[in-house]
C-alpha cells in the first residue's frame, strides 16, 4: 500500500523544500507546475506561475520499514517546520498508479501503440481490420502520439513513398515521425532535437526493428549549429511557426530546390504568414490538414 502525504506550498519554495526532504531521507515527491498560457502571433507562450500555491505530494510505501503513517507525519513536520494539521494523508492502491496504454488509430489503416503482445487489441482490430502498426512506447507520456498535429503528420507521412530518400526530422521529440519515414522506405533519417532524446528515439526505433535512425542533440537556431540541409530530400519541421521562419532564413533553405517539406506546429491565425516565403519560392501546398487550431502542411516544388 502506498501512502500519500500532501502539503500546500508556494511554487517558488517547493525546490528548497524538496532538498530538505531529500536530506532527511525522503526521496519520492511529485508536484504539478502551474502554467500560464498566453496567445502569441505564432502560437502560444508558457510561463510558470511562481506566485501560485501548489500541492506537493510525498510518497512512502508500506513495506519500507517505517511505522506508517505516524513516522512520516513526524518526519515531515520536523523537516519542514510545519504543523501536523497542514499535512493531508491518503492511501493509494497500485491500480491508481497504473498507466493505461491505448492504441491510437489514424483512420488510414495504421495504428500506433505498444507492441501488440503488450496491450489489448483495439476495437477495430477485434473486428478483423488488418491494421499496419507503428510500435511506440510513450514511456509515461503519450502526448506525442495523441496530439492532433502529430497524428496529422503521421497521416501525411504514411501515405507517401519515401523509398531511397534522405530525411531530416527537426524537433524530433519521441522520434515517431522519423520511425514513420523509415517504415515508408526512407534510406536514412536524421533526428534532431534541442533536448537529449537519443535513448527514447533509439528505443522506439528498436521496437520497430530498425536501427537506421541517427540522432543528434542540437539547437538548429543557435549560433553554433552545424546542421545543414544539404543532401536531404525532405525536411520535417516541427518547431513552431516563428522558429520555422528563423530556420529557413538562417539556413537559406529555400535555395535548396530538391527539398520537400512537412511543416507542423503552425496555428491557423499565422500559418499563411509562415508559409508565404515557401509559396513565393514556387513551392505548392500538396496537402494541408487541420486539427483544432493546429495546421500541418506538405510542400513540394
Amino acid at each position: 500500500m502506498l501512502h500519500q502525504f500532501t502539503i500546500n506550498v508556494r511554487l517558488q519554495d517547493v525546490e528548497a523544500m524538496i532538498e530538505k526532504l531529500n536530506a532527511a531521507g525522503i526521496y519520492y515527491t511529485h508536484y504539478e507546475t502551474p502554467i500560464a498560457v498566453t496567445v502569441t502571433e505564432y502560437g502560444y507562450d508558457f510561463y510558470e506561475r511562481d506566485e501560485a500555491e501548489i500541492a506537493l505530494h510525498i510518497y512512502a510505501e508500506e513495506d519500507d520499514g517505517a511505522d506508517l503513517p505516524e513516522s512520516y507525519f513526524v518526519l515531515i513536520q520536523q523537516t519542514l517546520m510545519i504543523a501536523r494539521e497542514a499535512i493531508a494523508h491518503a492511501l493509494m492502491d497500485e491500480q491508481s498508479w497504473e498507466y493505461e496504454a491505448e492504441e491510437i488509430e489514424l483512420g488510414n489503416g495504421w495504428v500506433i501503440g505498444l507492441p501488440a503482445d503488450d496491450m489489448e487489441p483495439s476495437e477495430t482490430a477485434l473486428k478483423g481490420a488488418q491494421l499496419k502498426r507503428i510500435n511506440f512506447d510513450p514511456q509515461g507520456a503519450f502526448g506525442t502520439g495523441l496530439h492532433g498535429t502529430t497524428q496529422d503528420c503521421l497521416r501525411l507521412i504514411l501515405k507517401r513513398d519515401f523509398t531511397g530518400q534522405k530525411v531530416a526530422d527537426l524537433g524530433a521529440g519521441s522520434g515517431i515521425l522519423s520511425i514513420a519515414a523509415r517504415l515508408r522506405g526512407a534510406a536514412s533519417v536524421l533526428a534532431v532535437d534541442i533536448e537529449s532524446v537519443r535513448e527514447q528515439i533509439l528505443y522506439n526505433a528498436a521496437l520497430n526493428g530498425m536501427d537506421e535512425i541517427e540522432v543528434i542533440q542540437q539547437d538548429i537556431l543557435g549560433k553554433d549549429a552545424t546542421f545543414s540541409v544539404d543532401g536531404f530530400d525532405c525536411l520535417f519541421i516541427n518547431i513552431g511557426g516563428e522558429e520555422t521562419l528563423q530556420f529557413i532564413e538562417h539556413q537559406r533553405v529555400l535555395n535548396h530546390t530538391r527539398v520537400n517539406f512537412l511543416i507542423s506546429g503552425l496555428v491557423d491565425w499565422s500559418a499563411d504568414k509562415t508559409l508565404a516565403p515557401f509559396l513565393q519560392a514556387n513551392y505548392r501546398i500538396e496537402e494541408r490538414l487541420r486539427s483544432d487550431e493546429w495546421v500541418t502542411v506538405y510542400l513540394t516544388r
